[in-house]
């Protein structure tokens, strides 16, 4: 009978001593193979830091809250994600819609943005292109507007304006380079 009290006792203290130690070291298996995971993921690049020099590029010297609103959601899309991506492919463009116009967009593999098209209807105009216009048309007034940006990888952004100004029965189209 005291061999059995002493063996209890032995296997219980054995038991514990390894709980302990399993606990105290951290090998859970489990928990080693999440930390290889989150350390990974640390490694890739975020869609916003692939797309930096894009973002760059076309919020210079723009103060159109709606091109940059925009602009922020295609920097932020990730290709990868999207159902239609296939990774074999060079590039995969996607359209982007807002209520103030639309994005055709083009994305290496790795979700770089390497070309955009971006229209944006009746938007704030800067006050140094109103300025030009109404010195230049005195007695027109601005109908309607559209801002266009084009972008491509490793060139200068292209930024213009289309004005429909009235004169009366009269209109006219011009275009400003901004």
């Amino acid at each position: 009978m005291k061999t059995k009290k002493i063996l209890s006792t032995l296997t219980l203290g054995v038991l514990m001593f390894t709980t302990v130690n399993v606990l105290a070291n951290n090998n859970d298996p489990i928990k080693k193979d999440k930390k290889k995971e989150n350390k990974e993921m640390a490694d890739v690049a975020t869609p916003m830091e692939l797309n930096k020099e894009y973002l760059v590029s076309v919020h210079e010297n723009s103060s159109q809250d709606e091109a940059k609103f925009l602009s922020n959601i295609i920097s932020k899309y990730d290709v990868k994600k999207s159902p239609l991506f296939e990774a074999r492919r060079k590039s995969f463009t996607t359209f982007f819609k807002t209520n103030k116009g639309m994005a055709e967009v083009e994305y290496d593999r790795e979700g770089r943005v390497i070309a955009v098209e971006k229209r944006l209807k009746n938007v704030q105009l800067p006050t140094q292109i109103q300025k030009i216009v109404y010195k230049r048309y005195e007695n027109w007034v601005i109908v309607k507007n559209r801002y266009n940006v084009s972008y491509k990888q490793g060139f200068d952004v292209k930024k213009s304006y289309v004005i429909t100004i009235r004169n009366g029965k009269e209109s006219k189209v011009i275009r400003v380079n901004g």
